[in-house]
Order: structure tokens, then sequence, then C-alpha cells
């Protein structure tokens, strides 16, 4: 078995990997005090002496709001960690897959699904940072894969971590009647992390580069709100969701991608369905539809 080493191992996703796939890996999962990724020494010490094929590095600080107000901590962490492991991978032959983000588009004007060739200039920290370890990992390590992940979704589930989500929201929103805000002048793709997690073994032979990896979507952020909501319990709009038209007031925010590009570098085996067939079939595994 293909020997992995998953940094990040026990937040949202990488406990979610671990768990769906230690019976296919040998899983090299340390923690921060046996493996700081900040430290490019240590980094290089860990690869050496446990010899991984891949390096699927999902640590990270991802509360973008945190990143705003701490960016010094968030470039340790999100830039020169990426940097480390590019460079300890290049020098020892081993496949880096890292996690980048929609937010790279946060600045763009187009509309529709963007494409990787689409040129980016994002207007917030964590956006800037993911693009520059973006650009300087696959400089030090060209066969490098980046993806760009959406907002991700999940239950509540024993022995997991969880954070605040889509769907956590809206679940909570039902149950106390309490009304929630979804902007209008946002388009984003939402993805269950299931999907995130069982896709990922197909990007560790694929081309070096940067991919759109998370569902698709054209409807801006409320009306997805609304459709799943109808989805739920048959409501819509009124008291439980609201529109907010001031929000992004610059330009519309449009982080909606294709992923015609992974779909084709892995063979087909990398195929994200729509927001909507997403929470569709996960609201009917976890048996929340009315």
């Amino acid at each position: 078995m293909k020997k992995i080493l998953v940094t990040g191992a026990s937040g949202f996703v990488g406990s979610r990997f671990v768990e769906r796939w230690r019976n296919e890996y040998v899983m090299l999962t340390p923690t921060h005090a046996e493996l700081d990724v900040t430290d490019a020494v240590q980094v290089e010490r860990y690869i050496v002496e446990n010899a991984p094929l891949v390096v699927v590095h999902l640590a990270a600080i991802s509360n973008t709001g945190y990143c705003e107000q701490n960016p010094d901590e968030s470039y340790r962490v999100n830039v020169e960690s990426v940097c480390n492991l590019a460079a300890a991978c290049a020098r020892n032959g081993v496949k880096l897959v890292f996690f980048s983000s929609d937010q790279v588009y946060n600045g763009n004007y187009e509309s529709g699904p963007l494409s990787e060739d689409v040129e980016v200039c994002p207007e917030t920290v964590y956006g800037k940072h993911k693009l520059e370890a973006e650009q300087r990992a696959l400089e030090l390590c060209p066969t490098a894969v980046a993806l760009r992940a959406s907002w991700m979704y999940d239950v509540e589930r024993y022995g997991m971590p969880v954070h605040q989500n889509f769907v956590l929201a809206i679940e909570k929103a039902i149950k106390e009647r309490s009304p929630l805000v979804y902007p209008v002048r946002e388009h984003r793709g939402i993805t269950w992390v299931r999907d995130v997690v069982e896709f990922l073994p197909a990007t560790f032979s694929i081309e070096g580069g940067v991919y759109n990896y998370g569902a698709g979507c054209t409807m801006d952020t409320y009306e997805t709100a609304c459709c799943y909501c109808e989805m739920l319990v048959g409501l819509q709009s009124g008291p439980l969701l609201q529109p907010d038209y001031a929000r992004y007031p610059e330009h519309e925010r449009n982080l909606s991608m294709s992923t015609d590009k992974i779909f084709r570098a892995s063979g087909g085996r990398v195929c994200f369905g729509s927001t909507m067939d997403g929470l569709r079939i996960f609201a009917d595994i976890n048996g929340l539809c009315r």
C-alpha cells in the first residue's frame, strides 16, 4: 500500500480523509508537535526519514476573518508551510497535493463558472496568500497539484470536527425559527466534504498544476439557500431566509468554478456535480428531506 503523509489529519477534511481511506493506504498522521510544517528543517527531516510517496497537505488557517486580522500568522501557515513541503517533495521525488481556495477569485469581475485560465487578483489576505502559495509551490515543485476548494459542509459526526457551515446554519434556523441572511450578489459552489474526500486519491496521479475542485453552481447564495430550505421543509424566503442586497457593493462576488480541467486530467474520475445535486443527495442520505 502507498504510504501517504497527511498534514492536518485531525481537521475537518483531514479526519474524514483518513477515516475513508485508512484501509487503502498507510497513513502518516503526525500531530503539530511531531511535525511543524512551518519549520523547513523539520519538514525535510520527516519526509526523508518516513519516505512517503504522496503528501496530502491539509493543515491551514481557513478562517478568512482571522487571516485578515492576523496576516503574519496566515502567511506562515498558508504560504510558508506549502513552500516548505513543496521544496522537500521536489528534492525527494514525492507527489504533493495541497488545498488552495475558490477565494482566489474574490476580486474577479467575470460572470459564469470561472476556469483556471482566468487571471485572478484576490482582494483579501486569505485569497492573496492562497494564490501566492500556488505560485511559489509550483515554482519549487512543478509536479505539485493545487486544488482550489470551495465552501464545504457536513453533518455533525461523532469524533469528527465540524465547523459552522451552510447546512448546519439552515438546520439551526429551521429548528429555532431564527432568520438567516444570505447575499444576492454572490455566486459560489458549496460542496459536500464526502465528495471532496472521495475524489482525492484520483488527484495523486494527475499532472502538476492548479485545478478547480468543488461543486458547480449558477445560482446566487440566497437562491441556493432558498432551494435547499424548500427541499427540506417546503419553505422559501419570508421570515426564515432574507436576501442581502447590500453586501459586495463594489462588484458581485463570483466564486463559481468550472471543473472541466480536473475532469479531463483525471480521466473522468474527479466528477463533481452541481451544488444542488450534492445537497439533494446529502439530504436524502441523511434523512433530511420532507
